[in-house]
């Protein structure tokens, strides 16, 4: 049996929730060693053993679905539901940090990695299918190491919302913060009149300037 086979998606406003068949024995295993509880759980993994993977919307989406689903499936279940566990969502049990995740996408299935972004043979599809691939397990590893300490709804079933940006939306982010030349930091922005964020601007621009 199939360790992860993709069903359905479906678009919930400005996100997308794929939903992916566990087999029954990483479901149950899930299910015994999460911290999540029952009400939480089944947001993500229900009773059909149904995982919900949601991910925001980008224009490219319909672009690299398919590709994608077929990465996620073709890597779970490259073995069966242990090497899932063990190799592709923990190091032999051990947590594995979505960067090592990553790094797994990038060297021993040859996606493409964000920090290539700027090699011209790189493109837009490229990033985001190794990053939304690598999140797929980033998200399944949440399910068993996360403690949630967040209320989600209004049945006080406890959880964590987990949704996966696009390598695109981070890779903007990170250039807006590279561009920052200062951060000045004030005790109470209260204290600030006009003069004195004139006189702030003023020390940064020469900061800049030399």
């Amino acid at each position: 049996m199939e360790v992860v086979k993709f069903v359905r998606y479906e678009t919930n406003g400005g996100e997308i929730n794929l939903y992916f068949k566990i087999c029954d024995r990483l479901a149950d295993f899930v299910r015994k060693n999460t911290n999540y509880r029952e009400k939480a759980l089944n947001l993500y993994l229900d009773r059909e053993n149904l995982f919900c993977y949601t991910i925001s919307f980008t224009d490219n989406f319909e672009d690299i679905k398919q590709a994608i689903i077929e990465t996620i499936e073709r890597i779970s279940n490259e073995g069966d539901e242990g090497r899932f566990y063990n190799h592709l969502v923990t190091d032999e049990g051990h947590h594995r940090s979505p960067s090592e995740i990553h790094a797994l996408m990038r060297t021993e299935y040859g996606l493409a990695g964000i920090n290539e972004e700027r090699n011209d043979y790189t493109d837009r599809n490229e990033l985001d299918l190794e990053w939304w691939t690598a999140h797929f397990f980033i998200s399944f590893e949440r399910l068993l190491f996360d403690k949630p300490d967040e209320i989600v709804g209004s049945d006080n079933a406890g959880g964590i919302i987990h949704t996966a940006a696009s390598a695109s939306e981070v890779s903007v982010l990170l250039d807006m913060l590279k561009s920052i030349d200062s951060i000045i930091v004030v005790d109470d922005v209260r204290k600030y009149g006009p003069k004195d964020i004139r006189r702030l601007r003023e020390e940064i621009d020469d900061v800049t300037e030399d």
